[in-house]
């Protein structure tokens, strides 16, 4: 590059094998390699300057700019290139430990249905209108360049409001400083990703970023959850321009609270008090958790511009979310549900809002991922064996970590709560064969409930990603049964 030069950008990436002629490469250290490493391919490939936090090794024959920290530079970074979306847009972020996709689509369902032009990036989806595109990226928040461009996409297709599920790892990682939310949502906080975070109240402590973005703005707004005893008495000491909090236990202190909860096998019906009005609200969805859910979204909602009525009328609307209490019935005599619940929280959650529904016995499918939160696996298992009468334990994403070490750490947790080894505790890694044997061996009245994976469409083994459909998987299943009957 002749010196003095000025080049234009043309891209920002921080994957040196998507850089071409043009590109700025901002290096970001990771959790296995260092984006160091690969500035020299980056300029191989073209990239006309590298952004680092330390000097290059090897060095570069292009500039490199220092920057304190790699992940705010790209953050800041990404939202230039694109205009700064956020600034055009309503945002508000969901997190929490669970129910951040559900409470993110019943959001975007409530605008949608008080004629408020909505879209959400999900776990599961990205929704622009009525458009709705399957997230294929296995990301909760995408990383800030990806993001950015989703948010300036919705920008320029005339989306006024941005429901944006918000995880702790775009928080504690700096994905998300540059988006300018209007609103923060939390659902639940328990206990996740503590392998990132180090501890539950670091994990807090990640969370409670997105309320300090929101505190900084003269209109923003806090929902919070006053049944949280965890997350809320910290959350709800922090200033913020307006606050509403919500309860599904009908506490007298929540703005919007359930003083009548009724649900059934794919609905659930609330009567709810709220600053706007008491009203019925009525849920194509099944379970408490998704009505707690759903009086988030409908705070935000009314908070955030929508009318009471439409929001309702939206939200009531709204389908069976994929991989959250998907019910997979081909005409069988027993139940088979797919739910994403991956935590022990989350996992305790469904179980008991199954276990009323559930004549005969309650059987439970699922694994802990490997190369994530160890310290899960012995409380998952132990939640199994107390609230399932059968836990068939296998693989959820080992990674490169021994799966049958991750196995026998979920079973020892099932064991010491009294979970009997090749009785009421099966180890089967291959989780194929495992949702086939509980299946196959399911009676009249029993409820197989497949937890863990739910919308996700790969199973990573080693360093492979396996395409993986956890409701056709059960669905073949299932017909086989009926065949050899």
């Amino acid at each position: 590059m002749p010196a003095g030069a000025d080049p234009e950008v043309v891209a920002l990436e921080y994957d040196s094998r998507r850089c071409g002629p043009g590109t700025l490469f901002v290096a970001v250290p990771g959790f296995h390699v260092d984006g160091r490493r690969f500035a020299a391919d980056a300029a191989r490939r073209g990239a006309i300057a590298v952004v680092a936090e330390d000097t290059l090794d090897p060095p570069v024959s292009i500039p490199v700019v220092r920057v304190e920290s790699s992940r705010r530079a790209l953050s800041a970074l990404a939202a230039a290139q694109h205009g700064h979306p956020s600034r055009a847009l309503t945002v508000a972020g969901i997190t929490g430990t669970d129910g951040k996709t559900t409470t993110a689509s019943l959001l975007w369902a409530a605008w949608s249905g008080a004629r408020i032009q909505a879209g959400a990036l999900t776990t599961v989806d990205w929704r622009a209108g009525s458009e709705v595109i399957a997230n294929k990226s296995r990301q909760t928040t995408l990383e800030a360049p990806q993001l950015q461009e989703q948010l300036a996409n919705l920008r320029d297709r005339g989306i006024s409001h941005v429901a944006l599920e918000t995880s702790s790892h775009a928080l504690e990682l700096s994905r998300v400083d540059d988006v300018e939310y209007r609103a923060a949502v939390f659902t639940r906080v328990t206990s996740e990703h503590l392998d990132v975070h180090g501890s539950r109240q670091g994990y807090l402590a990640a969370k409670a970023r997105l309320l300090e973005m929101v505190s900084a703005r003269p209109d923003g707004v806090a929902v919070l959850n006053v049944d949280d005893e965890f997350a809320y008495p910290p959350l709800s000491r922090m200033p913020v321009a307006t606050r509403i909090s919500y309860s599904i236990s009908g506490a007298q202190e929540a703005d919007v609270r359930a003083v009548d909860v009724r649900s059934a096998p794919g609905v659930t019906d609330v009567r709810v008090q709220t600053p706007w009005g008491d009203a019925e609200l009525s849920l194509r969805l099944a379970g408490r958790f998704n009505a707690e859910n759903a009086l988030a979204a409908l705070a935000a909602a009314c908070a955030t511009g929508a009318h009471l009525d439409g929001a309702l009328a939206g939200m009531a609307r709204l389908e069976q979310v994929r991989g959250r209490m998907e019910r997979v019935d081909v005409g069988q005599n027993f139940a088979v549900v797919i739910d994403y619940a991956h935590t022990a929280g989350a996992l305790a959650t469904v179980l008991r809002e199954l276990r009323p529904l559930t004549t005969g016995r309650l059987w439970v499918v699922f694994g802990s991922a490997g190369e994530r939160d160890v310290e899960k696996r012995g409380a998952m298992g132990e939640v199994a064996a107390r609230l399932a009468d059968v836990a068939v334990i296998t693989d959820e994403d080992p990674r490169e970590e021994d799966r049958l070490r991750i196995l026998e750490e979920i079973a020892a947790g099932a064991t010491g709560a009294g979970g009997r080894r090749g009785e009421t505790v099966v180890v089967m890694p291959d989780r194929a064969e495992a949702i086939r044997f509980a299946i196959e061996h399911a009676l009249p009245g029993d409820t197989v409930l497949c937890a863990g994976k739910g919308h996700e469409s790969s199973l990573i083994i080693g360093t492979e990603a396996r395409p993986w459909d956890e409701r056709a998987v059960a669905e073949s299943a299932l017909l086989e049964r009926v065949v050899s009957q």
